[in-house]
């Protein structure tokens, strides 16, 4: 009798480690996919300002040369300074 509750007690606390370790590694891997998900999710939010940033600007430059066209002025590509 006290053989077979020692034997219960020690399958009911191997079940709880188990248990245990089995949530830390579910737990331990959410974490990581929300991380990864959250840091790609801020790569791409930031890549996309910039690229907003940058349609603003050709279209700003893009009505600069309009203008200067209307104005008689041939625009010469040439002339301007090659993007670094």
């Amino acid at each position: 009798m006290t053989y077979g509750l020692v034997a219960a007690t020690q399958i009911v606390a191997d079940a709880w480690a188990v248990l245990v370790v089995g949530a830390g590694i579910v737990l331990s891997v959410l974490g990581s996919v929300l991380t990864i998900t959250f840091h790609l999710g801020n790569r791409i939010d930031g890549q996309s300002d910039r690229i907003d940033r940058l349609s603003e600007e050709t279209a700003l430059v893009r009505e600069r040369v309009a203008r200067l066209e209307s104005l008689g002025g041939a625009f010469d590509a040439g002339s301007l300074p090659s993007p670094a």
